[in-house]
């Protein structure tokens, strides 16, 4: 899940809903009204993995919905009456509001069944489960700590290496091209958000997966780059790499790719340099 701490102050979100409902940085009501042709609302937040998650499998659904990215900084109090984790993902469909990353993408699988994304068989099912539960328990924490050191930790990058190696060893277990059979599936889709990122975190920790050490988890993650569901939903390399390098200084922007207006150009107002304070940082 993406979160920041604390709520934010209760903030007057009527007159927001009024406008465009068809960009997903116009912070929406729960109960304002989809645009034509949308089944359910996403509250989701450009870079963050987990809400990435939900997307994927909207997408593999070809679910029509309507996207609101939340700054996460700036929560309104009503998101925490949808989520009281101030949390995204969260979905709103039918006048009810899912949360938490796995159970929505469960509940997208259940609310809309076709095309399938689970196997049909139990046995199989439960190790697609075992699959992406393994990357979420140990993988994914192993990912941020490195992370958030910033460089090259050989213990930290170790440690991820350990994960990618079991990931790499169920994949060879598996015998087949990805987690879910013959085609990407949901153990798949719960998995993709951070292999998507470890090149992104090659650029900030020089962590590099090595194609000679996961032969197999390097092919998958080319199959995967070319499954029309990941284009679809991948993200901008280079926003997450501005982004995650002031997330793990404790300065997050998550309004990162947001249309955002430019200060008005002004003279300087006397020999000092100095502005008056009446004009600073005036937008347009």
């Amino acid at each position: 899940m993406c979160s920041c701490f604390g709520k934010s102050k209760t903030t007057n979100w009527t007159k927001m809903s009024s406008v465009d409902a068809n960009d997903e940085d116009t912070l929406r009501l729960p109960n304002d009204p989809l645009p034509p042709g949308c089944v359910l609302r996403l509250y989701s937040m450009r870079m963050c993995p987990y809400a990435q998650r939900a997307r994927l499998m909207l997408s593999a659904k070809k679910v029509k919905y309507d996207r609101v990215n939340v700054d996460l900084n700036s929560k309104p109090d009503w998101f925490f009456d949808i989520n009281f984790y101030g949390e995204v993902p969260v979905i709103i469909h039918k006048g009810k509001n899912v949360y938490e990353s796995l159970i929505c993408s469960e509940y997208v699988e259940e609310a809309f069944p076709n095309p399938q994304m689970y196997s049909v068989d139990p046995y199989q099912r439960a190790l697609e489960r075992i699959y992406y539960n393994h990357w979420t328990k140990k993988g994914v924490p192993a990912f941020y700590s490195l992370m958030r050191a910033g460089h090259l930790d050989e213990e930290l990058a170790a440690r991820l290496d350990e994960h990618v190696g079991k990931m790499e060893e169920f994949l060879d277990k598996a015998g087949t091209p990805y987690y879910s059979g013959s085609k990407p599936g949901f153990s798949d889709y719960m998995t993709w958000p951070w292999f998507e990122r470890i090149p992104m975190l090659g650029e900030i920790t020089d962590y590099k997966m090595s194609a000679s050490k996961f032969p197999k988890l390097t092919a998958w993650v080319q199959r995967m780059w070319k499954d029309p569901v990941v284009q679809e939903c991948k993200i901008d390399g280079k926003l997450f790499v501005d982004h995650y390098s002031k997330y793990r200084t404790g300065r997050p922007d998550f309004t990162i790719g947001m249309a955002k207006p430019e200060p008005i150009k002004e003279t300087l107002e006397n020999l000092d340099g100095l502005r008056d304070p009446s004009t600073r940082d005036r937008k347009k």
